[in-house]
């Protein structure tokens, strides 16, 4: 696995990979878009910093304290690459957003909150295809386990990837549906990809080219409530569009995510109009686009434009009436 001075500069900085001292951290994601921020506004790369610290502190403004750590990051080449290569013997890669093969809408739409460091099992370039999420409740109903499963057999038809976040749920309902059908899925985990990958029909996917697994953290790292919220914004901003299947009020990761996606505008939000799940009504009420199962195809509906709802009532006027005539 051979990587840019850029690309291994985004490792070495932002990564747990290679490092051995428990009191040595890598970047937060604050941390690496201010360090790009000094990079540029210096017509420098981040590469600078592989160089011994004398030809780059002074002119990055560094403190003697700033400048330590980010040497002691980036002295530990050698234990990273051994571990990368540990890894893509296991059938885990990386790539940086310095890489022609990162995904191209994480930068496109994220911007400063891109992802610097993405693992990735399986083939990369389903990450570049047009596709849809779907997403939803962990304990949905019955109901909303048949729509999640109809909705995938339809974007797999159509040739859509089915973006998702791999959990329980409306996740593996959709993902195992998309495949099932003859599409394939791309999930960002919240949990450890070595433990995914190590189960046969994840790693039958994985080579059949129909799954691609995707995360931000060290492939061994667990799983935990921070890291499933953060991931949720990948998988909005990868997407075309994203569909709601099911979600609570005001709690929970999927409604977490569907208003942060909401909020940020990273794609078209569709919720299922399903009148049972209060989450669904609320977030339409938030600006999500009221969806139910018609023949229209998928790529139709998150590429249509839609009419702003205050439009629509001044139009129509409270009492339904058209008023323009």
């Amino acid at each position: 696995m051979k990587f840019s001075d850029n690309a291994m500069c985004a490792i070495l900085l932002c990564s747990y990979v290679g490092i051995k001292d428990e009191n040595l951290r890598p970047f937060s994601p604050g941390e690496w878009s201010a360090f790009l921020d000094r990079v540029i506004a210096c017509g420098l790369e981040p590469r600078a910093v592989l160089e011994p610290a004398e030809q780059w502190r002074e002119r990055l403004s560094c403190t003697e304290e700033e400048a330590a750590r980010i040497r002691s990051l980036c002295t530990r080449g050698r234990s990273a690459a051994f571990e990368l290569d540990g890894l893509e013997r296991k059938g885990i890669g990386a790539v940086t957003l310095f890489d022609p093969a990162y995904p191209p809408l994480l930068k496109r739409k994220l911007k400063r909150k891109t992802p610097p460091v993405l693992f990735y099992a399986g083939d990369l370039s389903l990450a570049g295809k047009v596709g849809v999420a779907v997403v939803g409740s962990r304990n949905v109903d019955e109901a909303g386990m048949v729509f999640a499963d109809r909705l995938a057999e339809k974007a797999a038809l159509e040739k859509l990837v089915v973006y998702s976040g791999g959990a329980r749920g409306v996740d593996t309902i959709s993902e195992t549906s998309a495949i099932g059908h003859g599409g394939a899925a791309v999930a960002f985990l919240a949990d450890a990809m070595t433990a995914r990958i190590r189960k046969r029909e994840t790693l039958e996917r994985i080579i059949d080219g129909k799954l691609l697994l995707l995360s931000d953290r060290k492939p061994d790292a667990g799983f935990s409530a921070a890291r499933a919220m953060n991931r949720n914004k990948y998988i909005y901003a990868s997407a075309y569009g994203a569909f709601v299947v099911s979600s609570d009020y005001n709690r929970g990761g999927t409604w977490n995510g569907a208003a942060e996606a909401l909020r940020n505008e990273w794609t078209k939000v569709l919720v299922w109009d399903h009148k049972e799940y209060d989450g669904n009504r609320k977030l339409i009420e938030k600006g999500a686009v009221p969806y139910t199962m018609t023949e229209e195809r998928l790529y139709d509906v998150i590429t249509r434009k839609e009419e702003p709802f205050e439009q629509l009532r001044m139009t129509f006027g409270q009492n339904g009436q058209d008023s323009r005539t």
